[in-house]
């Protein structure tokens, strides 16, 4: 029987559990059904070896359920990062790791077939010419080895790229690196290179740290590299809503990223269906690179054009633009904050004075659902809503009508 083992074979298994169980922290043993509960608890196992300290659990109706808690103004570096960093390896992988770097020391330039003589007489092990030669490609891949054809001979090197020292020699770049990484996608490449150096942030903490998308780097490393090299892609798409599978074609254009969520959106021109279409990253199980497309200028441009009447990552269904309007009570004298909030996050609105202390706010877009968050926050101000869309109109008026019931009590406002 296979032993448990802290480190990972596959990450995309892992960011399921993580945000499944533990982000999201809706689901408990029971509600695993994907294979045995023994793979569950060793994948459980697998998590809590290296975010332990970070675990929580609670008890509810259905039962023990554990969740990732963290302040994240006093740590001082994703604790996911540490999913990026178990990946498992053979007895065979760590020898060759040490016995390459150590054969090709000092400078020096050797073929696979010398390669593999230094290795199994230093082992004194028998290796086969093609796994050393499968091992430097993929360091050559990587870029820890260079390699050079002379004549019929390709021969390996050590590459000169390297982070020994940069400490000492840039000090104000490991500065902006240690807060780099953690606000920037791809972080973890920011966390490895001062582990290289032994080295931690201890400079920055913050307020709002969007910890949890770094679970998805990996996909959003397959759609950038699609989109510079003009690339259309296949994704496989998992509804967190009926957890079934959709695939989608189209040509990625440009990466939303919410100032209020963190969370991350593919934008993708759907040639089939002739219109913009977004989708969340993190629900996105995996990208699969297609041919290369030739109109991805003028789609470029098109997509600019129309940013202007997108509040949120919609763009619209059947009847697409959508008209609204807030008519709003503004004490003018001592409430100039209000007006100059809605002006910073009006999006292209156009606030207008009616009257002393009454403005109107009106706003085109595709989708008004998406500003429901945004109308909300001047409740006690509102003194009409109207739009074209009358399912917005109508949910809004009920919600107030359900707080109304739930807040005020007959006879006293």
């Amino acid at each position: 029987m296979a032993g448990f083992s802290e480190l990972i074979k596959n990450f995309n298994k892992i960011r399921d559990y993580m945000r499944d169980f533990y982000i999201y922290g809706f689901k408990s043993r029971t509600d695993f059904k994907a294979k045995s509960l023994r793979t569950y608890d060793n994948e459980k196992r697998r998590i809590e070896s290296y975010l332990g300290e970070y675990m929580k659990w609670e008890y509810g109706s259905g039962g023990k359920k554990t969740i990732i808690s963290l302040d994240s103004s006093i740590i001082s570096q994703n604790p996911l990062y540490a999913a990026w960093k178990s990946k498992s390896f053979t007895s065979n992988d760590i020898m060759l790791h040490f016995y390459i770097l150590d054969a090709l020391s000092g400078g020096a330039y050797l073929s696979v077939s010398d390669l593999t003589d230094i290795i199994c007489r230093k082992s004194e092990k028998i290796f086969d010419a093609q796994t050393v030669r499968l091992k430097c490609v993929e360091y050559a891949n990587e870029g820890i080895l260079i390699s050079e054809k002379q004549g019929k001979t390709i021969l390996y090197h050590l590459s000169s790229l390297y982070f020994e020292g940069l400490a000492t020699s840039f000090p104000l770049l490991v500065d902006a690196m240690k807060f780099f990484m953690e606000t920037a996608p791809f972080g973890v490449v920011g966390s490895f290179i001062l582990d290289n150096e032994d080295l931690e942030n201890d400079i920055f903490s913050f307020k709002h740290h969007y910890t949890v998308h770094t679970l998805e780097d990996g996909v959003l490393f397959d759609i950038l590299s699609a989109i510079r090299k003009d690339i259309a892609i296949r994704i496989e798409n998992v509804s967190e809503r009926t957890k079934s599978t959709s695939y989608y074609e189209g040509i990625p254009l440009k990466i939303f990223v919410s100032l209020t969520t963190g969370r991350r959106y593919v934008c993708v021109y759907a040639d089939k269906r002739k219109r913009f279409i977004c989708f969340r990253l993190d629900y996105i199980k995996s990208v699969k690179q297609l041919e290369p497309t030739q109109n991805v200028v003028s789609l470029r441009k098109k997509l600019n054009d129309n940013l202007e009447k997108v509040w949120g990552v919609g763009f619209g269904g059947r009847s697409r633009i959508e008209f609204l309007s807030i008519k709003l009570f503004i004490d003018e004298k001592h409430e100039q904050y209000v007006i100059d909030r809605i002006n910073r996050e009006g999006r292209g609105g156009k606030l207008t004075r009616l009257d002393t202390n009454t403005f109107l706010y009106t706003k085109e877009c595709y989708d008004t659902n998406e500003m429901a968050p945004w109308i909300k926050t001047f409740i006690g101000r509102i003194i009409a809503l109207e739009g074209t869309n009358n399912t917005v109109i109508e949910k809004f008026y009920a919600d107030i009508d359900k707080m109304h019931q739930m807040y005020c009590v007959e006879g006293v406002e």
